[in-house]
């Protein structure tokens, strides 16, 4: 398996650069490096899944050490959760956020995320 870490890019957006993570082509098995959340940028946020599934489930997750990590929960309450393409807005002041992906088979999941604060 391997080790997935974030990348940033900027998505010019009228006319203003938005940041924007991307988790790309997650498997099952790889370990996910979590992204570090610096100074307030996490007050509000959006993330999108998409990719292949093959019946994975892909989750967000945030944590204040970066070792114990918790499910996310979306702006009504229920987790963040999906197990086809999705898009879900949150808030946050976690530490750390980073996707998990559970079961499935020939999966590459995609997780965008784009912090705002």
């Amino acid at each position: 398996m391997a080790t997935v870490s974030p990348t940033f890019d900027f998505v010019k957006a009228q006319a203003a650069y938005v940041p924007r993570v991307t988790w790309a082509d997650i498997v099952t098995g790889d370990t996910i490096v979590a992204l570090p959340i610096a100074a307030q940028a996490a007050v509000a946020g959006a993330v999108q899944f998409g990719g292949t599934f093959g019946g994975a489930t892909v989750k967000l997750q945030e944590s204040n050490d970066g070792g114990t990590f918790f499910d996310m929960k979306d702006l009504t309450g229920a987790i963040i959760t999906a197990t086809s393409a999705a898009f879900f807005e949150f808030t946050c002041a976690a530490m750390y956020l980073r996707p998990v992906v559970t079961s499935g088979s020939a999966n590459a999941v995609d997780v965008l995320l784009v912090l705002r604060g």
